[in-house]
């Protein structure tokens, strides 16, 4: 008579690390030019599309110009600039920002770290600095300015 279990039981598969996709790829997204406010159109005018680090950096800077919650097609998506200065210091409004900005690129599988913030007040403005280190590709730079 065969033995009964209550739960079955089976050989779990060996899996080949090789086979296994180890980082996230970047796909192509649409070039955005801040300066002009639109799409970068080629000679034909069709949309310019880039990928890897190109593509990762537009995204962190698109990320970084949503304000969280300010339209519903972007739900949970963006940083909440607004909320982190009207914090009652700023020691708190520096805390906030770093944990918002980190919070928000984080989300992306493509970010291995964000670190690195530095922040210089002038007057009102808050100059914020910080290093954003995608998976394989170079680390890169971000220099911001936030008005009090």
């Amino acid at each position: 008579m065969a033995e009964q279990r209550l739960y079955p039981v089976f050989d779990i598969p060996d899996i080949d690390e090789s086979e296994v996709e180890q980082q996230p790829v970047m796909k192509a997204v649409p070039l955005f030019d801040y300066d002009i406010g639109d799409f970068v159109l080629d000679g034909q005018n069709r949309v310019v599309f880039v990928d890897g680090r190109d593509g990762f950096m537009l995204w962190v800077l698109k990320t970084l110009n949503t304000q969280l919650g300010a339209c519903d097609s972007y739900l949970g998506y963006g940083v909440d600039f607004e909320d982190a200065m009207q914090q009652p210091d700023r020691e708190t409004v520096q805390a906030t920002i770093e944990r918002y900005i980190t919070e928000a690129l984080t989300i992306n599988p493509a970010t291995e770290s964000v670190d690195g913030f530095n922040f210089t007040w002038e007057a009102s403005t808050l100059n914020c600095t910080f290093i954003v280190k995608p998976y394989n590709l170079e680390a890169f730079d971000v220099n911001m300015n936030l008005v009090e």
